[in-house]
C-alpha cells in the first residue's frame, strides 16, 4: 500500500512544504493493527462517535509516532479573522469544492501531493473520511458531497459558512537528521505517512476543534453568527476536509488548514 511522505525544505526564507509518494507498507500494517484490536475495525465510530475511544487510539498511536515512525505530531489550532467566510452562493459553494478536491479551475493544483489531503467521502450512508485514490475517485467524491449538501436544503441566505482553521504540527528537532535526504537535487527531511497516520492526524484535529471551545468560549472580534459556529450551536456539517498538500510555515511552525463548511439550523 502505497503511504505518503512530506518534506520540509529548509532555505533562507523559511521551510516549504511538499508531499511525496513513498512506500510505508509496514507501518501501515502495524497502525491497521493497532486501530482494528482497539475499536474493532469500525472507522465510523473512530471518527463520530465514543470520544474517550477516540482519545485511547490517539495515544497509543502517539506512542508509535515517538518510536520514530511518524515523526510530525499534531500540536494545536488556529483561529484568526480570517477563519469565517460566508458562502453567498451555489456556485460559490461549487468553486468551494472544485479547490478542495483541486477539480475544475483548479486541477493544475493536483499532483502527487494530492494523495495526502483527507476528504468526507457521503457515498456511503454514514460520511466517512478518507484520502483519495484517484483523479476519478476525488471526482466522484465531490459529486457524492453536493449530493449529500442538496439533501440538507441550503438557501445561501446567510445560513452556509466555511471554516478554515489552521492545524499546527511539531517535527521534533533530534528527529531531523534521522530523516534527511536528497530529492530533485534539493536536502530536504522526508517524513514517511501511511493511510493510517493520516487518518490519525485527521482524528487529532477533529477532536481539538470539538474541545478548543471548552478551554476559551469565544473569540474576539468575531461576529456573534461567527462565535454561534465557533461554539458549535445549532450547526450542521455540509462538508469537511484536512488540506494536507499546501503546508505553509508560520512563525516558525508548519500547519495544514483544516476546512468546514456549515449549515445554521433553521429555525
Amino acid at each position: 500500500m502505497n503511504a505518503i511522505g512530506i518534506a520540509l525544505i529548509s532555505s533562507l526564507i523559511g521551510i516549504f512544504v511538499y508531499s511525496m509518494a513513498v512506500t510505508g507498507k509496514a507501518a501501515d500494517q502495524r497502525l491497521r493493527w493497532i486501530t482494528q484490536n482497539s475499536l474493532g475495525g469500525n472507522s465510523q465510530t473512530l471518527l463520530e462517535d465514543k470520544m474517550e475511544s477516540q482519545r485511547e487510539i490517539i495515544r497509543k498511536i502517539e506512542k508509535e509516532m515517538k518510536k520514530g515512525s511518524a515523526p510530525l505530531c499534531f500540536e494545536e489550532m488556529g483561529f484568526g479573522a480570517d477563519t469565517y467566510h460566508l458562502v453567498e452562493s451555489h456556485a460559490k459553494l461549487d468553486q468551494l469544492l472544485d479547490y478542495f478536491f483541486r477539480n475544475g479551475e483548479y486541477a493544475a493544483l493536483a499532483d502527487r501531493q494530492i494523495k495526502s489531503n483527507v476528504y468526507m467521502d457521503a457515498a456511503r450512508r454514514n460520511p466517512i473520511f478518507r484520502s483519495a485514490k484517484s483523479e476519478l475517485d476525488r471526482r466522484n467524491m465531490e459529486v457524492s458531497a453536493k449530493r449529500w449538501i442538496k439533501k440538507k436544503h441550503p438557501t445561501f441566505d446567510g445560513d452556509v459558512y466555511v471554516e478554515n482553521v489552521r492545524c499546527f504540527f511539531s517535527l521534533p528537532e533530534d528527529k531531523i537528521e534521522r530523516y534527511r535526504c536528497t530529492v530533485d537535487g534539493e536536502q530536504t527531511t522526508a517524513m514517511i505517512f501511511s493511510k493510517r497516520h493520516l487518518e490519525t492526524l485527521y482524528l487529532q484535529c477533529l477532536i481539538s476543534r470539538k474541545e478548543v471551545m471548552q478551554q476559551k468560549e469565544s473569540l474576539e472580534g468575531l461576529s456573534e453568527v461567527c462565535n454561534q459556529i465557533y461554539r458549535l450551536e445549532d450547526v450542521d456539517v455540509l462538508f469537511q476536509c484536512l488540506i494536507m498538500d499546501n503546508m505553509q510555515e508560520e512563525d516558525g511552525r508548519i500547519y495544514a488548514q483544516f476546512s468546514t463548511v456549515y449549515i445554521l439550523s433553521k429555525e
